[in-house]
């Protein structure tokens, strides 16, 4: 699968991870989850269990994850619609084009 479809992804966790409301999200969760590839998953889940959620989005330089900034000249803004991790709380950390 390309990464493009991978960030995709990882952005519809992090919105249902992100949705305060209580419903019955584990059909969703599961719908997406069996798409990931498997090392992704894998690291998701820990993350998801270790930190309460696996998936941030850097916006405005900043990881949602642990709010901690990133500089403008850090050379992972150069690579967008990519799937990295925060080097800061080790979450998948998703750079999209509206990120910078």
């Amino acid at each position: 699968m390309k990464t493009n479809e991978q960030v995709k992804l990882l952005l519809k966790l992090h919105e249902l991870e992100s949705d305060g409301n209580g419903t019955d999200k584990s059909k969703a969760f599961r719908r997406i989850e069996r798409n990931l590839d498997p090392s992704i998953l894998r690291q998701y889940q820990k993350l998801k269990q270790r930190k309460g959620t696996g998936v941030a989005v850097l916006k405005d330089h900043v990881c949602s994850g642990c709010k901690m900034v990133y500089p403008e000249s850090h050379e992972m803004l150069r690579y967008k619609n990519f799937v990295h991790s925060c080097e800061y709380c080790g979450r998948l950390l998703v750079v999209t084009e509206k990120s910078a």
